[in-house]
């Protein structure tokens, strides 16, 4: 993996309290301290203050405002052409791909691999996670302040959930209403990528951004997350997945999120590690 360069950003978010779960930011540092001596990383500042207030039905709002407000100002310091991300919650996201989406004139394409479609408004959500929110923000709706820091906003064509399995109701309905592509963890498990192939071909770019939540593996091989959920993909499908990613579309973002180490860490951060290291964003 390069290191960071005029073209090549790479981001260290170790947010977590979009998840409530301040383990995601330990979590994070392990992965950055496993990183760092091969990968040169530009880091956002972030508040490690464990309390934490409910605003405008999002928990830890301040925080979580301020620091994506950082986000985005080291971003717009660097104006990479492709940023990688290991972060902590999935709120993360917002400044790196409304950047690059914009950056690309709307045409990214977002491939969301996670097991919850992180689709919920402040008004809808059931827990008031922002972690359970940052793709509704990505499509333009959602908190006012919040939605004014994003580069730019999604339409829903931009958007393919891959291995989403757990959702509320409102998310339901929005997936129905707004036509989102799902692909199952089925489909990837049986290396049955042509679906994929298929529906990002028939976009106008050739560019992709992979949005990488660890729970979308299957526990029973990979339980270090926050929410781990049943029916995931398999650790070595994944790889393969994404090496066919790679090898088919210009991936100019990816992320690694949702970390939380349990029981053998040591195993766990060589797992990650190693998907990183195979998943080279090319200066």
């Amino acid at each position: 993996m390069p290191a960071t360069s005029n073209r090549t950003l790479n981001l260290f978010f170790p947010q977590w309290q979009g998840s409530a779960r301040l383990e995601l930011y330990e979590g994070a540092k392990l992965l950055h301290k496993a990183l760092q001596n091969k990968i040169s990383f530009e880091q956002v500042p972030i508040s490690l203050t464990y309390s934490l207030t409910t605003e405008k039905n999002i928990f830890g709002y301040s925080q979580i405002l301020s620091q994506l407000l950082n986000a985005c100002e080291v971003i717009q310091l660097h104006n990479p052409e492709r940023v990688l991300t290991i972060g902590g919650d999935c709120g993360v996201e917002i400044a790196p791909i409304s950047f690059l989406n914009n950056k690309y004139n709307q045409s990214l394409n977002i491939l969301w691999l996670d097991a919850h479609s992180d689709l919920n408004t402040p008004s809808s959500s059931p827990s008031a996670h922002f972690h359970g929110m940052p793709l509704r923000v990505l499509l333009g709706e959602g908190d006012a302040e919040i939605l004014k820091l994003a580069f730019s906003s999604l339409r829903p064509d931009q958007i393919f959930l891959i291995g989403a399995r757990e959702f509320d109701l409102a998310e339901k309905s929005l997936i129905r209403e707004k036509g989102l592509s799902i692909f199952p963890a089925r489909d990837i498990n049986l290396e049955s990528f042509g679906d994929v192939f298929s529906a990002l071909n028939d976009t106008d770019s050739n560019k992709i951004y992979i949005h990488l939540d660890l729970d979308v593996i299957d526990p029973e091989g990979f339980p270090h997350v926050a929410c781990p959920t049943p029916g995931g993909i398999y650790v070595e499908k994944l790889k393969s997945f994404l090496n066919f990613l790679r090898k088919n579309f210009d991936v100019v973002g990816f992320s690694v999120l949702e970390f939380l180490p349990t029981g053998s860490k040591k195993s766990a951060i060589l797992e990650i590690v190693n998907i990183v290291e195979g998943f080279e964003l090319i200066v």
